[in-house]
């Protein structure tokens, strides 16, 4: 129990009675008082408070009593800078490392206690920042800044050399009244949520410590590990299956993946609490746990995250507004505005992992310097790309299933992406253009217009009379009136001039067409009744054929481009 307990060293510390003392070491006093915190005051007092609390807190753990363990090794561990250790297993490391301390200790001849510099010293010499226990490397140094600034405690330098030190002490013999084999003893003993008698209920061939262990910790981890390494993937590969089987239905019945990831997630953590809690793994062991846990559940949450942004964005994007055949929200855009908030998670996940097992991230962005200014450099295109992909989203001048014309070229939308746009091409060819290139083309869009216009002059034969002339207006003009498709009072048939041997007649209309099938349709029945009214009524055409601007559609493949439509007339003509 001595080291799960570690997670409440905050506590405010209470009664430690039955506080042993070492009358013939520095860390002899005489009944602290039980409210005391641990006195750092000075190297004297860090020396005798770690002594008296370490052991303090041994002997509450051999006698279950967890209170009394509780307060006296958080006082212990106060008296040591763990500023450095990673937050990945801390609890159990510095456990470990307190352990390794007092091994080191109980093998040293410690000086008298009015040789270590105390209060008056500390008081009297501003200069007075670090004492080395004689004849070792352990150094008791006072801290400079921080929220423990002014305190004495045993440096990071001393604790990042501990498991050296001990190495080269452990041959040595140990000094009276020492805590003897309380390395091994930590290491080897369950965790805090097993009591310690299972331990000493098992044969002696189970609690032989190898590799810093005991036989019945390898065996327990061995069966921890086969019984739940394997459910994750397990898991993993039952929620894809389900998304498939559900691929065509609503986002929000595919939870197949999000389900497996959440317990994925728990599982992982539930193998780190059995390892820590029930088996007491420690040092290399548990730091390797750690690391594989920490991995799962990165990449799991990330994965998460992802998962979820893309549905949300399906599921927005699939409502429907006013016009059914337009969803309410751009669902290209919502997938990327998702994507892009997945990926600030993603990448805040990954600052979080690094800062979990110790790596310092200032450095590094700081480090960047030169090298940042070539990958910004270097990935300027894909921001021009990416801005461009945004204010097509912004401003949507087209939409996915436009028909539209680019700078000199016609096709359907197909795409929107983050970095390009992909259009269908009247050859059926795919084109993909940058999206830093295809927001400055001029794009004309089809497919919004309201309307279609109709336009096209007939040329006349030039012995055709007065009479003909206005039955053939009036018959086109009631053409035009009667048909469904246009638009009332958007269309004419007027004696226009003459051209050459021929005189002009020019038939105006818009159409109120749903596509490019509709207006072809339309247009087609239009001019075959134009073909009716002029011979209904004795006129002919004259060479050239009439010429006509159909301005509802691009022209086919290898046609002429559309000439731009007259105005339709005013009041004023």
């Amino acid at each position: 129990m001595l080291r799960g307990l570690l997670l409440l060293w905050v506590l405010v510390p209470g009664s430690a009675a039955g506080l042993a003392s070492e009358p013939d070491r520095p860390g002899a006093t005489d009944a602290p008082s039980p409210l005391r915190a641990a006195d750092t005051s000075s190297p004297r007092d860090t020396l005798r408070t770690f002594l008296d609390d370490f052991r303090a807190s041994v002997e509450a753990w051999r006698s279950d009593n967890g209170d009394d363990e509780l307060r006296a090794l958080a006082r212990a561990r106060d008296t040591i800078d763990f500023s450095e250790v990673p937050s990945l297993g801390r609890e159990t490391t510095t456990v470990i490392d307190m352990a390794l301390l007092r091994e080191v200790l109980d093998r040293v001849e410690l000086p008298a206690s009015g040789d270590i510099p105390g209060d008056d010293e500390v008081d009297a010499d501003d200069r007075l920042t670090r004492w080395v226990i004689p004849n070792t490397k352990l150094e008791i140094v006072k801290i400079a800044d921080g929220p423990r600034a002014g305190e004495f405690l045993f440096s990071k330098e001393t604790v990042a050399g501990l498991h050296e030190y001990y190495a080269l002490a452990k041959d040595v013999p140990y000094q009276p009244d020492a805590l003897v084999g309380i390395y091994a003893d930590v290491a080897s003993s369950p965790g805090v949520w097993v009591p310690r008698r299972f331990r000493e209920s098992l044969p002696a061939w189970a609690t032989a410590v190898v590799a810093g262990k005991g036989v019945w910790q390898w065996i327990a981890l061995a069966i921890l590990t086969l019984v739940f390494v394997p459910l994750i993937p397990l898991l993993i590969r039952t929620g894809l299956r389900w998304d498939d089987r559900h691929r065509s239905r609503s986002p929000w019945l595919r939870f197949g993946t999000p389900a497996a990831l959440v317990l994925a997630v728990g599982l992982a953590s539930l193998y780190r609490t059995i390892a820590e809690k029930v088996i007491g793994l420690l040092e290399l062991p548990m730091e390797l746990v750690g690391y594989m846990v920490l991995a799962i559940q990165a990449v799991g949450i990330a994965w998460l995250v992802f998962v979820l942004s893309n549905r949300l964005a399906d599921a927005i994007g699939g409502l429907g507004g006013k016009d059914e055949s337009r969803p309410l929200v751009d669902a290209a855009l919502t997938r990327i505005l998702f994507r892009l908030v997945s990926l600030v998670f993603i990448v805040l996940v990954a600052i979080a992992a690094a800062d979990t097992i110790g790596i310092p991230l200032a450095p590094v962005i700081a480090g960047l310097g030169v090298g940042g200014l070539a990958i910004a450099l270097a990935v300027r295109p894909t921001l021009e790309n990416v801005i461009g992909g945004l204010t097509l989203f912004a401003d949507r001048p087209v939409r996915v299933g436009d028909y539209c014309r680019y700078g000199d070229e016609y096709g359907t939308v197909e795409q929107i992406g983050l970095r390009s746009t992909r259009i269908r091409t009247l050859e059926q060819s795919l084109v993909t253009v940058p999206n830093s290139e295809f927001s400055q083309l001029h794009l004309d869009n089809f497919t919004a217009r309201p309307s279609r216009l109709l336009q096209t002059e007939l040329q006349i034969r030039n012995d055709t009379t007065p009479e003909q002339i206005r039955l053939l207006l009036a018959k086109l003009n009631t053409l035009l009136a009667a048909h469904a498709k246009v638009i009332p009072d958007s269309s004419y048939a007027r004696f226009a001039g003459y051209r050459g041997s021929a005189k002009t007649i020019e038939v105006f209309a818009y159409l109120r067409c749903e596509d490019d099938r509709a207006f072809l349709d339309a247009r087609e029945a239009i001019l075959l009744g134009i073909e009716e009214a002029v011979r209904d009524t004795g006129a002919g055409f004259a060479a050239p054929l009439p010429h006509e601007t159909a301005g509802g559609a691009a022209p086919a493949s290898g046609s002429s481009k559309p000439r731009k439509p007259r105005r339709p007339p005013t009041d004023d003509d």
